[in-house]
């Protein structure tokens, strides 16, 4: 049988509160939080689903990129890497993102950036009668 998120916090952590102040100081502060103790009362409002949930993510974005900074770099990396457009707009965008979705965001699989093709490539590729004379035409073949 499964354990629930209650035995979970309880057998890891020692108690909510314990868990509560391990995630104060990695958790990013929002929703017009300014000091550790405002953070601190918001999680103890949270579930111990959604604690042990936080954990998680905390656990990997420490042990895979270090910070948020890092993490951002590298959603940033591979989109150049697969050829699509990163401008000051996205980058504001993924400022604002949690760790969670710029976690799912480093999982996505992007493709590397498509080489470019020779005009015979191309003229390869073409079906049709119309398509094929119209390539040749081009590449001043006929």
């Amino acid at each position: 049988m499964r354990p629930s998120p209650l035995q979970i916090v309880k057998d890891k952590f020692g108690g909510r509160a314990k868990l509560v102040d391990q995630l104060v100081s990695s958790v990013d502060k929002a929703h017009g939080d300014e000091n550790d103790a405002a953070v601190k009362s918001r999680l103890m409002g949270l579930s111990n689903a959604k604690l042990l949930r936080l954990h998680g993510v905390e656990q990997k974005v420490r042990e895979k990129f270090g910070d948020r900074a890092k993490l951002i770099t590298a959603v940033v990396d591979a989109r150049k890497k697969a050829g699509l457009s990163v401008d000051d707009a996205f980058k504001g965008t993924l400022t604002g993102a949690t760790k969670g979705r710029l976690l799912d965001l480093t999982r996505q699989k992007l493709a590397d950036k498509p080489a470019k093709q020779t005009p015979e490539q191309k003229l390869a590729k073409k079906r049709g009668k119309k398509q094929r004379a119209r390539a040749m035409t081009k590449l001043g073949k006929k």
